[in-house]
């Protein structure tokens, strides 16, 4: 029957597209949601920076030694190297351009390509130890409270982030994230562009750039009794305010503040003596507006691949599927010999209102009935005059 055949089509395809839609919605969109293997993002900021100039230290001029209030300018690359499956190898590079140097950083992480938290890198690479925390990128869809951790390079730890509330940035709405790492500079590049030691002769000349407190520590007897070189050990301090889209997950705007401040152990105490780099900055306007726009793109698309296309799919399955399923209602309606409605006692199955062969049953009964003739039929069906007879 082709109008059945039909029936059955539609509803074949209506199942395969709700499929579709469900196939969709979880397993390719979260796919296709991941960190992208071709991810380059540069992000420009500016600011302020006090920085000591070991050269004019040298020198002995220790009044011009520091030099503060410096206007920089930062830019940030964050590049996906190559990835492996869930894990993506990321580059984050930083310069800090300042009238006169640059002071370039740069960390590799290890890190799920959804979670964006990091993990074990793939076999051959070394990566910043970040397994469990976030690094450089948010989620899709950042949760709104503490629970997220960060990595901190300068002194490889892992510290919570603290959830402040939302805002907006650039048109679109943001979870704000509050970070405050703190702790010994256990980074190896790091402490390798910081000298181990300084002479005797160097400290001394810093005094007039030292706290009152830090001077009344150093006192000459307290210093001559210290080693010449003297060994120094390094603290880093941050202070990081992330203002996340909450949709896409992208930093549209970022303030940070950085120290690395250098000490020496003096009667059994650590003395901090002052900050060797201290930076403040936050990202430009122009790439705020930037990113807000990249937020609003990825946005859209988002919606569209993950929920639009998803519904639009099961409602057209389920539409086929209700369509199959009432033509196949009104093709049996039509059909010749096909009766929808339940029979009568006396039918072939105890419900219709006739025999199989066409004799109607008397009182009632029938081959299914449960009652008997009142007549005997003939080989041709007609009454004989005994029977004829009884009937009157």
């Amino acid at each position: 029957m082709p109008f059945r055949r039909w029936s059955i089509a539609w509803a074949v395809v209506g199942i395969l597209v709700v499929v579709a839609a469900v196939v969709l919605r979880f397993v390719l969109v979260p796919i296709a949601t991941r960190l992208p293997g071709d991810t380059d993002l540069t992000v420009h900021y500016q600011g302020t920076a006090n920085l000591l100039d070991s050269k004019a230290l040298q020198a002995g001029k220790a009044s011009s030694a520091l030099r503060s209030h410096l206007p920089i300018t930062v830019d940030r690359r964050v590049q996906v190297l190559s990835t492996a499956g869930d894990t993506a190898v990321l580059s984050d590079a930083l310069t800090v351009h300042a009238p006169g140097q640059d002071l370039p950083s740069s960390y590799l992480y290890a890190v799920d390509r959804s979670t964006l938290k990091g993990v074990t890198p793939p076999a051959g690479r070394k990566t910043e130890p970040a397994t469990g925390a976030l690094t450089s990128a948010f989620p899709l869809h950042p949760k709104s409270d503490s629970s997220y951790t960060y990595y901190d390079p300068a002194t490889r730890t892992i510290v919570p982030m603290t959830y402040a509330g939302h805002d907006t940035r650039g048109g679109r709405s943001v979870n704000v994230y509050r970070i405050s790492p703190s702790g010994a500079v256990r980074n190896p590049d790091l402490l390798a562009s910081l000298p181990p030691a300084l002479p005797k002769s160097l400290v001394v000349s810093l005094a007039p750039l030292l706290p009152a407190d830090v001077r009344a520590a150093l006192t000459p007897a307290t210093v001559a009794a210290l080693p010449d070189p003297i060994p120094l050990t390094y603290t880093g301090k941050s202070a990081i305010v992330a203002y996340v889209d909450r949709q896409t997950g992208v930093a549209i705007d970022e303030t940070i503040s950085q120290q690395v401040i250098v000490n020496v152990t003096v009667g059994g105490r650590t003395v901090s003596l002052l900050p060797v780099v201290a930076l403040d900055f936050h990202i430009t306007p122009a790439s705020i507006a930037d990113l807000a726009d990249k937020a609003k793109s990825a946005g859209i698309l988002l919606i569209l691949v993950g929920l639009v296309a998803p519904l639009v799919l099961l409602v057209l399955g389920v539409a086929l599927i209700v369509l199959a399923v009432l033509r196949e209602r009104r093709v049996l309606r039509v059909l010749p010999g096909v009766r929808l409605r339940g029979r009568g006692p006396g039918g072939p199955a105890g419900g219709g209102a006739g025999s199989a062969d066409g004799v109607k049953p008397v009182n009632g009964t029938g081959p299914a009935g449960g009652g008997e003739l009142l007549g005997k039929t003939g080989d041709a069906g007609h009454t004989t005059p005994q029977s004829a007879r009884s009937l009157d």
